[in-house]
């Protein structure tokens, strides 16, 4: 299985919309990980290594630690319940497609 957005049929992505607080969708490109997905931990962890090296905030490192902690939980609690590689296995909504057709798809 690739990547929806690396896909001909899925070219917005498997999260084709990530909004604001203020409601709008956040057009730059982003990549969207579940806590409880088995690789999550490990990717937030060199997250916040790298966002260490560059000199960010210490308070920003520590909470992408300890949001990694909660993966680490998610996954000891209640077992790896995704799949992030499988097909597709929900009707999509044409309406939300054009949404993030219209907004230059984005997401992955």
């Amino acid at each position: 299985m690739r990547l929806f957005r690396n896909t001909e049929e899925n070219p917005e992505g498997k999260y084709p919309i990530v909004l604001r607080r203020d409601g709008t969708p956040l057009k730059a490109r982003y990549f969207v990980m579940a806590l409880k997905d088995p690789c999550v931990e490990d990717a937030l962890r060199a997250y916040a290594s790298r966002a260490k090296e560059e000199g960010m905030a210490e308070e920003y490192v520590a909470d992408i630690e300890a949001l990694a902690d909660e993966a680490l939980q998610e996954n000891f609690l209640y077992g790896n319940t995704t799949d992030p590689d499988a097909p597709k296995h929900r009707e999509d909504d044409p309406a939300i497609l054009a949404w993030a057709r219209e907004n230059g798809c984005p997401g992955s």
